[in-house]
């Protein structure tokens, strides 16, 4: 008979049993696979004293290498009257021992060793026989009913272990389920932030490692095919981080070999090589989504007693990927829309600067200043570009502004003028319908606004002028002095930024002007002579 063990202190007979042995009046002993008695003797000590004697434990040793010979040991009758019940202890598929049941009979109490062991002391012997009297039993009137019984007993409780060895397995995988689901509702839930990629992918990447156990995870972006969507080469989450051209080159050949195995569209293959510290196996799986290959997930070193793929693992990913892809898709399909937006903006823009030679790349350099102004107040990155993209539109409403005067080659009267004043309010009219520019219209219609009141359209002064207005002010007016013009030439940027630094407090915020004027001017002067260039190439043509 066996008893399963998974016990990691070592080996433990299961208390329900030993307990039932013990009703039925036989004596547990533990013993190593050489007989060596490794737990102490629950029983009275003059027997306990006896049964660890060495004529007795001579006897355990002898049985115990007849058991050591057979694969189910048997009961062996050690000596006259006592009958030993072995039950042998496997831990992880290795024997490690037995558990004996010692079983007494009446010709027990007529054993010599038993009498010869206290000879000289009746007392004891008395004590010794009065204790084997009470734990003797008809065993051979019962022998076959006891083994079958024991043999029941044993099988019930084996199965009760097993069951209950299902049931730990079977709480592993729902906890696994539960981690698995839980990662893909975070990441489907975070799915919308596709104006930040990498963020959701360094995130992706960690959650694959924590939830699956594995100690690297990398995404390699197919960079082969020309696409809206611009990635980093390579991500990486683990201890492990692996050069990127390397990387890169090492899975690019991993890819040209023969998985071991294709599981839930990962194929898994053995870490040799480069891939020798992510052993056994990595799994490959590729990213992707209608016709588009976006790259590959890569996942390595798998934690924990079983070191192999699995197909949970391959599951996982499997879902994981999904969900990855999808973001992917959505974030190229936003990019794409974005740049067709930011062309349609440059396309509105250009409309205005076509018109007239002396502002072409006007919008583009008041965008540039204005978003360069932004930072330099401690704007972040994605509010300054809003400010640039509003610069971008702050003139689109000269297109309701008669060409004869935009385009006037001298001063305009005062009639003409007021027909110029009207570009900041036709072009929030223009906008007011495109909920996604909602945010820049206040720029649009305030950029004419001066800090004392004495500007247009609304002659706000001060802190109700928007900020954003107060911005483009500048950038407006500094490319404007700056840039020839039909009734005058560029002034100097000596005299512009005196101009700017007079009129602060006046017609400028001071706080914006004193920041303006510490700015770097260089990538102001590269764009002013690459729109003079275009000029020359156009007149050429």
């Amino acid at each position: 008979m066996k008893l399963e063990l998974t016990d990691s202190n070592g080996p433990e007979s299961p208390a329900v049993f030993l307990e039932r042995c013990k009703e039925l009046g036989l004596i547990e002993w533990r013993v190593d696979v050489n007989g060596m008695a490794v737990s102490d003797l629950a029983c009275p000590g003059p027997l306990k004293l006896w049964l660890c004697s060495r004529d007795i434990r001579d006897l355990v040793v002898e049985c115990a290498e007849q058991w050591a010979t057979e694969d189910s040991p048997s009961m062996i009758e050690a000596a006259r009257g006592m009958r030993l019940y072995p039950f042998l202890i496997e831990y992880h598929g290795r024997r490690t021992g037995f558990t004996v049941m010692i079983a007494f009979t009446e010709d027990v109490l007529s054993l010599p060793i038993l009498n010869e062991n206290f000879d000289g002391d009746p007392l004891t012997l008395s004590s010794v026989r009065h204790t084997i009297s009470g734990l003797i039993r008809p065993w051979d009137e019962l022998e076959n009913e006891i083994d079958q019984m024991l043999g029941w007993m044993h099988s019930d409780l084996d199965g009760i272990r097993a069951s209950q060895s299902m049931i730990e397995s079977y709480a592993d995988q729902l906890t696994e389920s539960y981690e698995t689901v839980t990662a893909l509702h975070m990441l489907g839930r975070e799915m919308g932030n596709i104006e930040e990629p990498a963020a959701y992918i360094n995130q992706t990447l960690e959650m694959v490692g924590v939830t699956i156990g594995y100690d690297w995870v990398g995404f390699i972006a197919n960079t082969d095919e020309e696409d809206s969507l611009t990635l980093v080469k390579h991500y990486q989450y683990g201890d492990q981080l692996f050069d990127g051209d390397e990387l890169r080159r090492e899975i690019e050949s991993l890819l040209h070999k023969e998985p071991i195995a294709v599981s839930d569209k990962t194929a898994v293959y053995s870490a040799e090589g480069f891939f020798r510290v992510l052993d056994p196996q990595v799994m490959v799986h590729a990213v992707q989504a209608n016709g588009k290959k976006y790259g590959w997930l890569i996942v390595g070193g798998k934690q924990g007693d079983d070191s192999y793929v699995s197909s949970h693992d391959t599951k996982t990913i499997d879902s994981i990927a999904g969900i990855f892809s999808a973001f992917l898709e959505n974030t190229r399909l936003y990019e794409e829309q974005r740049r067709a937006f930011v062309g349609t903006v440059r396309a509105l823009s250009g409309a205005i600067d076509a018109k007239d030679r002396y502002t072409r790349g006007h919008s583009d350099r008041v965008a540039m200043l204005s978003q360069q102004l932004a930072l330099a107040m401690g704007y972040c990155a994605e509010d300054a570009d809003r400010v640039r993209l509003c610069g971008i539109l702050h003139d689109v409403g000269k297109i309701g502004v008669p060409e004869s005067v935009l385009c006037k080659n001298g001063r305009l009267t005062d009639e003409e003028f007021e027909m110029i004043k009207l570009h900041p309010e036709i072009g929030a009219e223009m906008l007011k319908g495109l909920p996604s520019l909602q945010d820049i219209l206040p720029g649009v219609l305030h950029h004419h606004e001066r800090w004392d009141g004495n500007g247009y359209p609304a002659k706000l002064a001060g802190e109700d002028i928007p900020e954003l207005g107060r911005i483009l002010a500048l950038a407006d007016t500094f490319d404007a002095m700056s840039s020839n013009r039909a009734y005058r030439s560029a002034m100097s940027r000596e005299k512009v930024l005196g101009e700017i630094a007079r009129c602060s407090g006046t017609q400028f915020e001071p706080r914006l002007a004193e920041v303006f004027l510490t700015l770097d001017f260089s990538a102001y002067d590269e764009a002013v002579k690459d729109h003079a260039s275009q000029d020359v190439h156009r007149d050429a043509a």
